[in-house]
This record gives structure tokens, sequence and C-alpha cells, in this order.
């Protein structure tokens, strides 16, 4: 039972009890999330064991092997720390943030930017320091693992690691164009730092960020995609203003480019900044030619196409499908032209009505494993957030069922770092069932479901055994962690679902009556209390006005 001093919202015009089906809807989720929260806390277990015991770093694959770091604390690592955050305090406490001391201590390298260290204390990887290698790395673990633990947890040591990082890695840009000095002559590593700087820039007043995220946009915009037949090649030849690789990857290792320049684009934008005019015209003929060149006939992606007569190099379709579709949402938002979305929609159908797109991502041909299963699901939650389906979602439980079902007994997956993603996208669809709400404490016993209506968002809280503890609700991320004014998709987002603004007074509302809380009460979490037999029926919504959602409202 909650208590009189527990915190619960509901619209005022509702009466205490909530449809039946809204609620049993919830009980439902409850237990989709509960299942993916107690494999990610059983796969962050199995791989606390494989910490090698002189570093404290953790393995790429196998029991003993190197850290490496554009994979072991690019993929792995980071999304260990967040199973830690919701379902285990004292470990996220202790040993997650020894990992990162020991990430610190070991891998630093060029300033604090990070190489891959031997197990057993032996040292670096390798004994000459390759500028290329340590730039690519750090590039990834900011990318595709700072920054989501900075998304989601906001400004925690992880944050600061990546600023030290950031501004490193500009010190070490050693590549001279016309333009100034980049990272990379290669569109994968140029993109992950475009992301980097764009969301850093953001939040930072610091004019290195932008400086450099524009000399890597002028060298793309006015060199490398108008001398490459249109389109951002694997490799740029900078010696003879020519590609060096000449293909374009829609898959990932290569369409990160894309999304970094359609950020940085609408940061300009936003900013009101004059760029944004050199800028605007070339990144919608950017994705106007690849939506021209690079779908199959389902409007799906293909792997990739050679730049310069377009040749087909790779026809399967990219198992990520939804990480270049970011940038073409995100250059929608930027000029309100309807064509973009509607290519993000018919994707969407596609991956819906037929099941090698979603739910058995495998039979593209790619030998990806459970990653592939990984990068299309969160490729749909991120586009469900703003272009809700119900039988999107209902096709999504049944692939995530069988996502779910491939963890081993030991708590592993496959035994390698690909191992971070199934927790990344088990944590991804566990908040989407939540409605982005958790508890604290967890207990592999508890399930917290949530179904948002126009009122707000009705929670169904069960336990097995009487359980007493918070539910802590979530509040407009992007905003409070990036200081973004708009909540563009993006690579590793975890989308908002139902988000509380804490200047606002919010009605809960339980069959024991109801209470009038802050928004700041209840990012911090009400108290509430299940004796382990009926679930708990809760109603939250703003005590006026229509209720704040996530990422598509």
């Amino acid at each position: 039972m909650i208590r009189r001093s527990c915190i619960l919202i509901v619209a005022s015009i509702l009466c205490w009890r909530v449809e039946s089906g809204s609620f049993d809807e919830a009980v439902w989720n409850g237990r989709r999330a509960q299942e993916a929260l107690a494999r990610s806390h059983k796969t962050l277990h199995a791989y606390l064991k494989r910490l090698d015991p002189v570093t404290g770093l953790l393995p790429r694959r196998g029991g003993q092997d190197a850290w490496y770091v554009r994979d072991s604390a690019a993929d792995l690592y980071p999304f260990l720390v967040m199973a830690a955050w919701f379902t285990d305090r004292p470990v996220f406490e202790r040993e997650m943030h020894a990992i990162l001391r020991n990430e610190i201590r070991h891998s630093t390298r060029l300033g604090m930017l990070s190489d891959n260290v031997l197990p057993g204390g032996m040292g670096f990887e390798f004994p000459t320091l390759d500028v290329d290698r340590i730039l690519f790395g750090s590039a990834e673990y900011m990318k595709d693992g700072l920054l989501p633990l900075t998304e989601l947890l906001g400004h925690t040591a992880w944050f600061e690691r990546m600023v030290g990082m950031a501004d490193d890695l500009i010190r070490h840009a050693t590549y001279e164009t016309r333009f100034g000095q980049v990272p990379s002559l290669e569109a994968e590593v140029n993109g992950d730092v475009l992301q980097v700087l764009a969301r850093l820039s953001w939040l930072t007043s610091k004019p290195e960020y932008l400086d450099q995220a524009l000399r890597i946009a002028d060298f793309y915009f006015k060199e490398v995609i108008p001398g490459a037949n249109g389109l951002p090649v694997q490799k740029w030849d900078l010696a003879n203003h020519r590609p060096a690789l000449d293909f374009f990857n829609f898959a990932d290792h290569g369409n990160e480019i894309a999304g970094g320049l359609a950020e940085l684009v609408l940061l300009l934008k936003e900013r009101g900044h004059p760029k944004l005019g050199e800028y605007r015209d070339p990144l919608v003929h950017f994705m106007d030619e690849i939506l021209s060149c690079g779908l199959n006939e389902d409007g799906v992606w293909i792997g990739s196409i050679e730049a310069g007569t377009r040749k087909v190099r790779d026809p399967r379709h990219a198992h990520c499908w939804g990480y270049l579709f970011n940038a073409v949402y995100t250059t929608y938002l930027i000029t309100g032209e309807t064509r973009f979305p509607d290519a993000v929609r018919r994707a969407l159908d596609s991956v819906t009505e037929k099941p090698t797109y979603l739910d058995d991502p495998e039979g593209s041909g790619r030998k990806y494993g459970s990653n592939a299963y990984s990068d299309a699901i969160e490729s749909a939650i991120v586009f469900l957030n703003r272009l809700p389906s119900e039988r999107t979602f209902e096709v999504l439980d049944t692939c995530v069922e069988r996502f779910l079902s491939r963890q081993r007994e030991d708590g592993l997956i496959e035994d390698w770092y690909g191992d971070g993603n199934y927790v990344r996208t088990a944590l991804m669809y566990a908040l989407m069932k939540s409605a982005g709400c958790w508890i604290e404490p967890w207990r592999s016993d508890v399930a917290l479901g949530a179904v948002r209506d126009v009122t707000g968002v009705t929670l169904a809280l069960s336990a097995e055994t009487p359980w007493k503890g918070r539910i802590r609700f979530d509040r407009p991320r992007h905003q409070r962690h990036f200081g973004m004014s708009v909540n563009y998709p993006r690579l590793n987002e975890f989308p908002e679902w139902f988000v509380v603004r804490e200047d606002r007074l919010y009605r809960v509302r339980t069959s024991e009556g109801e209470e009038i809380r802050s928004g700041a009460e209840l990012v911090q979490g009400f108290e509430v209390r299940v004796e382990g037999n009926d679930p708990l029926d809760i109603h939250v919504g703003p005590l006026e006005g229509p209720p704040y959602g996530g990422s598509g409202e």
C-alpha cells in the first residue's frame, strides 16, 4: 500500500480509477521490463568475474584478453555502468568507478587519450604510439560510451572523462587541411568526433568545440563531398584531393559522418550561427543523394556503394537501419521538409512487416549475432518514440523476447564486447516499458510497468514479497544533461517517454486518494510500499495543462 506521504499524479479530469485495460497493459509491461532488467543484472555480474586481477579492466573477448579502447571501453563497460545504476547501486559506486580509475591509470597514453592495454599488467598492446589508432579508439569510446552515459546519468565522473578526452583530441588533430586541422581522414572517426563536439557545444561555452566541428564540416561540405561525387567517402586522400577509399557505408563504420553533420547543422540553426547559410543546402543535397541511391525496394538502407560509379558494393540491408535515418529525420527538423520523415515512416513500415529486418536481422546475411538484433531493436525504439505504431510495438515485443532469450545460463551472451550492446538494448526496452520510471532499490522480483495516455501515465507496481522503496521519474534529459533546445534522434540515445518538469505540480492518485507533488519531488522519487499481493495501481499527471511527454512531443 502507498502511504499518504507518497507522490502520485493524475490529471484532475480523471476519476481515481483508470481504465482496467490500461492498468492490465501496465502490469504486462512491468513483466517485460522486469525480465530485461534482470538479464542485464545477470550480465553485469558475469563480467565482474572477468575483471583482470592486475589492471582491473574488462577483456575484449573471452577470459584473458586485452582491454580495447574501441571495443571494451566503447561497447561493453559503459552499459555495465548503466546496468549497475539501475539494478545494483553498490556495484555502481564501487566496481564501476574503480574500472574508470583503472582505465585512466592504465590506458591513457596521449594526454587523456587512450590506447589498448594487455592483461596481467603487461602494458600497452603496441609498443609504438600510433596517433591514428589512439584517436580512433578514443573517439569510439566517447561517442559510443561516454555520450550515452552522460545522456542517461548526467554530469558524472564519466562526463568529466569525456571532456578531458575531447580537449586532448582537439589538441592532437594533426591532419592539416585548407580549412584547418582535422583529427582524421576517415568518415567514421570524423563522424564520431562531430557527434561528440556537437553535443558538447550544446552544453558548454568552450569555443574550441564548435571551432573544431566547423573545421571538419568545412572539410566535408567543401572538399570531400564535392570531390567524391556527392558522398563523404570512407577515406580521403588529402595529398591528391581525391578518394582514398571510394565508397560510402550506409551501415555503421562509415555512416557516422552523416549523423555528425546533421547534428552540427541543427545546432547552428538553433544558435542562429552564420555558418548555417553555408551548410544547409549542402546537407539537404547530401540527404537527397543518399535517399536516391542507398535504399532497397523496401526503403531500407543497403550496405554500401561505390561513390564514383554508384555501383552497389554490398546489397544486404543495414542491420542498424535506423542510424542513418537519425540524420534524415534531423534534416527534417532543420528544414521542415516532409519527404524526410516520410522516408523514415516507410522504413518503419517495412521493418514491421518483413521479419528479416527486425525479428530476424541475421537474415541479412551478416553474422553479427546478438549485435544485429541489438542495433535493429535500438533503431525501432528511437523512432517509435517519435512515430508510434501499435503494429510495430507488437512486432518489437516478439523480437525482444527472442533477443533476450539469447543469454546463456552464466549471464554471458556471446562472450565478447558486443554483450554490452545486449545490455544497452535491454535497458532501452525496459525503460520504454516503464515510461522512463524506475525503482530504488531494485530487486529482481519487483516489476514496474507503465502506459502513457493523454492525461499522464498509469503505473503498475508488483512484487512477489513485500518491498519498500521509491519510484523515480524521468525529466527532460536532453535539456538538463546537454542543454539541447531540440530533442532530435541520435545514435545511442535513451529516449524520453514520460518526463516531468521540475517546476510544475502533479497530481498522484491511487485507490487511497491523491496528493499533489512537484516535478522536482518526483524526479527524486516518492516512497511506496507493496505487500506482494495485487499490483498497485498508480496514475500520475499534471495538475494543470497537458502532460509533458517524451522525445517526440
